[in-house]
């Protein structure tokens, strides 16, 4: 797989608008990725809103070490951005985003469920429930790892969703076919029992955070 990477960085950045304009991240969150060939891969720089970047805002950088090659800072997600590109040779994009719907169950405990509709299965198959870790941290990653082999879609515990395909557009796509999904599951089911963070996870997304988002 090898793609212009002028083609790449048009796609991230026509998504992270739609990801913005539809508020499926608000404000600095989420973070989008592509691959450009075996060797390298472009990412939404950190700190900055999606629905405002530029193709040259984009980061590129090696797959194998997460070696920057061309422009700023990446994205503080890019840990499991880089694994779904080693470990799986079909992704060339991926998306990860914050949607409301998806958010409400991930922080309920509940994965979304495809079976209510054909399209869901068919596009979505199984969505993954994947276990809490800090974001931007190796052990996000590892829990990723444990689930990416089998699925196409994620809601992370407390976080948010990430869906990836063969290029930032079926992600992207998938992702919005798994918010409707959620949408219709939680407007069913309701919202159920919220679960917090942990106090010691508080303080240790407080004392990272310092006003920079992915």
């Amino acid at each position: 797989m090898r793609r212009v990477e002028g083609v790449v960085r048009k796609e991230v950045v026509d998504f992270g608008k739609l990801l913005y304009e539809r508020r499926l991240v608000t404000g600095l969150s989420g973070n989008i990725s592509g691959r450009l060939d075996e060797e390298a891969m472009v990412i939404t720089p950190s700190g900055r809103c999606k629905g405002a970047l530029k193709a040259y805002d984009l980061v590129r950088m090696l797959i194998a070490d997460g070696r920057v090659t061309a422009g700023g800072n990446p994205s503080t997600e890019t840990p499991f951005h880089l694994a779904f590109y080693k470990d799986r040779k079909d992704v060339g994009g991926v998306v990860h985003a914050h949607p409301l719907f998806c958010t409400l169950l991930s922080c309920s405990g509940r994965k979304v469920r495809t079976d209510l509709t054909p399209e869901g299965l068919i596009y979505l198959g199984e969505v993954a429930f994947v276990p809490y870790a800090t974001p931007g941290s190796k052990e996000l990653a590892s829990n990723l790892q444990r689930a990416m082999m089998d699925h196409n879609a994620f809601i992370l515990e407390n976080h948010g969703a990430i869906a990836v395909g063969k290029d930032v557009a079926e992600a992207y796509y998938r992702l919005e076919a798994m918010e409707f999904l959620a949408e219709m599951q939680v407007r069913s089911e309701g919202v159920g029992h919220m679960t917090p963070l942990a106090k010691q996870e508080v303080d240790r997304i407080s004392m990272l955070s310092k006003g920079s988002q992915r």
